[in-house]
């Protein structure tokens, strides 16, 4: 199978972390950069550090040109929706980064543009793609009826001191749909939602600037007979991981529920001998599994796939939309 041919659309830092690791996805080729026009230098540096043929500063203009199948959307928040609203319109299946958009009306609508002109549209949400998720799928019937969760992604912003000092920035403008939840809770969600499925009620306990921004903050859900929680952060260092609790057993991740390096199942009772069972260890860059995932939807046209994922971005938007409300 050819690599999928791809366009990326910003010079945003997780487009530089996607392209720094380009040789660990060789199910896809960049053929074209898209910016502002203000970062066109920093694009075309770009393109000669990684062999990428073309750069744009117009969006129109580059899918014009073509030469490529899928945009992935690396933007800042509030621009999610109209930028994939454009691609979509112009025929290319779009990867758009999370969170997916503002609002899940707004997702809706995209999905619906998506099926009239007949291509892929798919969230870069990098846990479910990842093998130790699957693996924390497989431990979790093993560790009887579950009694709580807690899952925690805290990192102090490279963004928070200017923040702090007045200088402006998007990360934390509540108009530019940063802070803690969309940011960084996004993730403890999608893996709670992931493996326990849709809360019945949801609530977010926010520490919030004077700008109105969660600069962190905590999602309560309730799951009726438990409750779980995501804790992030974008003001404060913390611990990061995930616990999740059966009567039989616990489930452990250590480290950011954006990558999951380390996890682990534990049955019985530990003080009591409990049984340890490592699970596997990523051998590829985190985005590598997702756009490896995304490249074979896409080539293979598989539907049942996309819609499965249509299913779980859904779910968490209209979480999100829900935890906003609060």
């Amino acid at each position: 199978m050819q690599p999928l041919q791809l366009a990326v659309l910003s010079t945003s830092r997780i487009v530089d972390e996607f392209l720094q690791h380009l040789s660990e996805m060789p199910e896809i080729s960049v053929q074209a950069l898209c910016c502002r026009p203000q970062s066109g230098d920093k694009a075309r540096a770009w393109a000669v550090q990684y062999g990428i043929p073309a750069v744009y500063t117009d969006e129109d203009a580059c899918y014009r040109a073509g030469g490529f199948d899928a945009v992935y959307i690396g933007t800042a928040n509030h621009l999610h929706y109209s930028a994939a609203r454009r691609a979509l319109a112009a025929g290319y299946h779009v990867i758009l980064e999370k969170p997916f958009t503002g609002t899940a009306a707004e997702a809706r609508e995209l999905y619906a543009l998506a099926d009239e002109k007949g291509v892929m549209l798919l969230e870069a949400i990098t846990v479910y793609y990842l093998p130790q998720f699957a693996f924390l799928q497989q431990e979790l019937a093993k560790i009887g009826p579950v009694r709580g969760a807690m899952a925690s992604f805290c990192a102090r912003s490279r963004r928070y001191d200017d923040f702090v000092k007045g200088i402006w920035n998007t990360t934390f403008d509540p108009a530019c749909q940063g802070g803690a939840l969309n940011d960084m809770n996004v993730y403890n969600l999608h893996l709670l939602a992931g493996l326990l499925g849709t809360p019945q009620r949801a609530e977010y306990r926010a520490t919030r600037a004077d700008n109105g921004i969660d600069t962190a903050g905590m999602a309560l859900l309730d799951y009726g007979d438990f409750t779980a929680a995501g804790l992030a952060a974008k003001d404060s260092e913390g611990v990061n991981g995930l616990v999740l609790q059966g009567t039989g057993g616990h489930l452990v991740v250590e480290g950011g529920t954006n990558a999951l390096p380390t996890v682990y199942s534990v049955q019985g009772n530990t003080r009591g001998g409990g049984a340890r069972t490592d699970g596997p260890v990523a051998d590829r860059f985190r985005m590598a599994y997702e756009f490896a995932a995304f490249a074979r939807m896409i080539q293979q046209h598989d539907t049942e796939a996309e819609k499965e994922a249509r299913a779980r971005t859904l779910a968490v938007m209209e979480l999100l939309e829900a935890l906003h409300g609060c």
